[in-house]
């Protein structure tokens, strides 16, 4: 009987292990491996051990090869920014001369009779997809004016912008303009840019740029790669990058090309492992306690400790994607987000817009968005509205504080204070 039941089960064994086999040698003979190693599958990609280091090649030789006239360019203390005077969406998004969204040039001190807010973030703020005259930022001075409030919005997003890049553009660039109001676009996917500091690593399309990058070394903040290393040095490091000291700063380095596993080898064990990452509606960095998540909520502290300092207000305005909004109004049974720990140390800390809680389901649907998921028209004008009512209200309430305007009568259109 014993010798019964181990034959049965080395029959059983090899049979799995001759499927297996035959598995592996069909997904080998169906899949295609690129010059730089990455293995692909219908539409899974298994990424090398080893940098891509042919396409990250290309992708810094074409930049330098055309920095001349390139629009965004590098910038040693943001990684990368504006030319000034520049337009780009075939002449719809235009920068003037202090390297800003905006059609007009503004002195760095402020009116003496007009309200100045700034607005700092990523492309969800600077307007990607959308002309000039239609991004939320200049709707809600078109709005507060409207409203009979003197006010000017300078916008100061960037696209692909983390929080730490837009904290850091406050400092070198914002600041010198003295807004009374600081708002910052807060999208909750940045939380992965927090623990980024090669934009290639992060998106393979992305700009040939290094970017600035905190760490939390025994709870404070501490700057890394400033100046930030430029496009010229980046092949180098490419190509020693396990000897690299930002190495172990890199979260897409660690995570996706060092890991050792048993099974790597296995292009079939490899390509299940892919699709159960996939299907994770986070990663582990959004959530509290982790590095990003941590780290966003640190570099969020610091901005407005730094804008209060500056005798600015500050404002986080929450900007939710397509997906986070599909999850939002959906009817079924869903978590809170990881991240939601964030925004609610947003609400209980500082001025908070939840853009969400003014939207209804039907916004959702793909005509309001770009055909790269930004914000089409109407919600840039929505969102406009929704910003106007809450900075006019916190100015009524006397929650905002501007110090420049101790009697709110001074940028009131029409109106003037007993001194006139």
């Amino acid at each position: 009987m014993r010798r019964k039941v181990f034959a049965n089960a080395l029959i059983v064994v090899f049979a799995v292990a001759l499927t297996l086999v035959l598995l592996e040698v069909l997904v080998r003979v169906a899949g295609a491996t690129d010059a730089d190693g990455r293995f692909t599958l219908l539409n899974f990609t298994l990424d090398s051990p080893k940098l891509p280091v042919n396409e990250l090649r290309g992708q810094v030789e074409g930049y330098i090869a055309n920095k001349d006239i390139a629009v965004v360019v590098y910038d040693e203390w943001t990684g990368w920014s504006f030319r000034p005077n520049s337009v780009r969406q075939d002449g719809t998004f235009t920068i003037n001369g202090a390297g800003f969204r905006s059609r007009r040039d503004f002195d760095q001190s402020p009116p003496a009779d007009t309200l100045r807010i700034a607005v700092f973030g990523d492309s969800f703020t600077a307007g990607d997809d959308v002309g000039d005259g239609e991004t939320w930022a200049y709707l809600l001075e078109r709005a507060l004016n409207e409203a009979g409030i003197r006010a000017e919005v300078l916008n100061f997003g960037v696209g692909a912008y983390g929080m730490g890049q837009a904290y850091l553009r406050w400092q070198r660039l914002g600041k010198s303009f003295s807004p009374d109001i600081v708002i910052f676009g807060l999208q909750p996917e940045n939380l992965k840019r927090n623990v980024n500091v090669f934009r290639q690593l992060l998106h393979r399309s992305g700009p040939a740029f290094s970017k600035p990058r905190f760490a939390l070394v025994e709870d404070e903040l501490q700057l890394l790669n400033v100046p930030t290393l430029p496009p010229e040095q980046l092949m180098e490091v490419f190509e020693n990058f396990s000897d690299h000291p930002l190495a172990p700063y890199e979260f897409y380095y660690k995570s996706r090309f060092t890991a050792a596993r048993w099974w790597a080898a296995s292009r079939l064990f490899s390509l299940v492992f892919e699709a159960l990452r996939q299907a994770e509606d986070e990663p582990d960095i959004y959530r509290p306690g982790s590095e990003g998540g941590e780290l966003g909520k640190a570099i969020i502290d610091a901005f407005a400790q730094d804008v209060r300092e500056a005798g600015s207000e500050f404002v986080v305005l929450h900007l939710p994607l397509q997906s986070h909004l599909i999850r939002y109004f959906s009817n079924l049974p869903r978590p809170r987000p990881v991240y939601d720990f964030l925004l609610e140390h947003c609400r209980e800390s500082y001025h908070y817009i939840a853009l969400e809680e003014h939207l209804e389901p039907a916004h959702v649907d793909d005509k309001y968005w770009s055909p790269t998921k930004h914000y089409g028209p109407p919600l840039h004008a929505l969102l406009a509205e929704v910003a106007a009512s809450a900075i006019s209200s916190c100015i009524e309430n006397g929650d905002c504080r501007t110090p420049r305007f101790p009697d709110s009568r001074a940028y009131r259109a029409g109106e003037a204070t007993e001194d006139g």
